[in-house]
């Protein structure tokens, strides 16, 4: 019976049923309509899509899961038909084919290759499964003996397009070679049994994907989806702002939950504090007249809300009528840091850094890469590089502060002279496109300043990294 054979089917593939039986595993289901082609000795192996007459269409659905934006697990069941006679009509078959698989999918639309919410993107998938198969001899137009009745592995390649409607539908189009591992299911049977030999289809499909919940568009659960997460590793727990970044309420680079002065901009070296002197490590220091001085060291605690403030936190004293403002600001020369460029009083009449070019620095520098256990950049790495350089352009009066960070792996002496070289290398690529050495500092930390849990590969490549921040001297 055909129950029979399916379940044979599904003892085969068990490996694909256990990864989606867990509740909340599948991230999205898809539901396509598919016809097929042969190649095979029948034709002389003469590959071709959609060049004869017998037009069988069958059904196929799909679960996927979210790993990356690099890569999509995906569990396929299809039954497929397929017809095929020779032009003279002496030898044909008339085949069907009931399969469950396990598809690893490579997205183009990663964020790096192209953009994650691309409207059209391609991909490719790589997988293997089990197929019962059903095939008779086909002649002048009916079928005649039985070739095979069996259950065997395959093997599956493809390639295809997706369509984005919006974050939760996607349209899809694909092409998908299938190699049955079995010798002659075509009544063309291969003396040497060499399964490059053995007779395949392919299967054209057209169809769409619905999200199920949020984990397939939600990978680190902040509730933004990664169609549009700036930041798609947060730790979990962490609040984020609209674009799924850590918040910082001061902007100096250093989010919050890491940030021991998050009311006051600070340095990393000092894990967000101006300095390392333990009266600012106070993460719950009101600030009750919101100037950015924390009460602790406001002496002036009731300055009204938008008066620029010192850093007592007391008023600024008034500009008088003979001093200069080159770049009328209204923060007199004597005491702006920033002279020639217009900014608040507030930053030390600097332009401060918008937050959206924050949030580009993060992601650019987060696509530095190096050679392993070298510390050579990878080429693929060039094009943040040059975004990083053309924000450093945008704000010629800060310096810059680099840092190189690598995992636990190691000894302590080779991780922290690996992080140096590396971070020295950055900063080399930086001088070399413009970028004054006499704005630059670089220290490598080593494994030191883990952001995440050595203990995971995924950890251990998040920590992996070079920091770049900008601030004022």
């Amino acid at each position: 019976m055909l129950i029979n054979k399916y379940i044979k089917i599904l003892i085969v593939s068990l490996f694909s049923f256990i990864a989606i039986a867990s509740e909340g595993q599948s991230n999205y289901i898809g539901f396509y309509g598919t016809v097929n082609d042969y190649t095979g000795g029948l034709n002389g192996f003469n590959y071709g899509i959609l060049r004869f007459p017998y037009y069988k269409p069958g059904p196929e659905i799909a679960f996927g899961q979210y790993l990356s934006p690099f890569f999509d697990l995906r569990e396929m069941f299809s039954y497929d038909w397929v017809q095929y006679e020779n032009s003279q009509k002496t030898a044909g078959v008339d085949a069907q084919f009931l399969s469950g698989d396990l598809a690893l999918r490579f997205k183009f639309a990663n964020g790096y290759a192209m953009p994650i919410d691309a409207p059209v993107a391609p991909f490719l998938e790589l997988g293997v499964g089990g197929t019962y198969i059903k095939s008779r001899q086909y002649v002048a137009d009916h079928s005649a003996a039985g070739i095979a009745d069996e259950t065997h592995l395959n093997a599956l390649a493809g390639i295809g397009l997706s369509f984005r409607v919006n974050e939760a539908v996607n349209f899809e189009i694909a092409s998908k070679i299938y190699m049955p591992m079995m010798n002659g299911w075509d009544g063309k049977y291969q003396i040497n049994n060499d399964i490059w030999s053995n007779a395949i289809y392919t299967q054209e499909s057209l169809g769409f994907t619905i999200a199920l919940g949020r984990r397939g568009l939600d990978s680190d659960h902040d509730g933004v989806p990664d169609s549009r997460d700036l930041c798609p590793n947060t730790p979990i727990g962490v609040k984020v702002d609209s674009h799924g970044c850590p918040l910082d309420f001061d902007g100096d680079g250093i989010p919050d939950y890491l940030d021991k002065c998050p009311r006051v901009p600070g340095l990393a070296m000092y894990q967000g504090c101006p300095t390392g002197n333990n009266n600012y490590h106070i993460n719950s220091d009101p600030d009750s007249d919101n100037d950015g001085v924390p009460d602790s060291r406001d002496k002036c605690p009731n300055t009204p809300i938008n008066t620029p403030v010192d850093v007592n936190g007391c008023p600024i004293v008034q500009q008088a009528a003979t001093d200069p403002d080159s770049d009328g600001d209204g923060v007199p020369d004597r005491i702006d840091r920033c002279p020639n460029t217009p900014g608040p009083a507030s930053n030390r009449g600097c332009p401060e850094i918008k937050e959206s070019v924050q949030k580009r620095l993060r992601f650019a520098t987060r696509g530095i890469y190096f050679e392993t256990d070298k510390a050579i950049i990878k080429q693929q790495s060039y094009s943040m590089l040059d975004e990083i350089v053309d924000i450093l352009n945008q704000y010629p009066d800060y310096d810059i502060r680099l840092s190189g960070h690598t995992d636990n792996v190691g000894n302590d002496a080779y991780n922290l002279t690996l992080s140096q070289n590396r971070v020295d290398a950055v900063m080399q690529y930086l001088s070399e496109k413009g970028i004054r050495a006499s704005r630059m500092e670089a220290t490598g930390y080593g494994k030191t300043r883990p952001i995440a849990n050595n203990n995971t590969a995924m950890g251990r490549a998040l920590n992996r990294r070079v920091e770049i921040e900008l601030y004022l001297k």
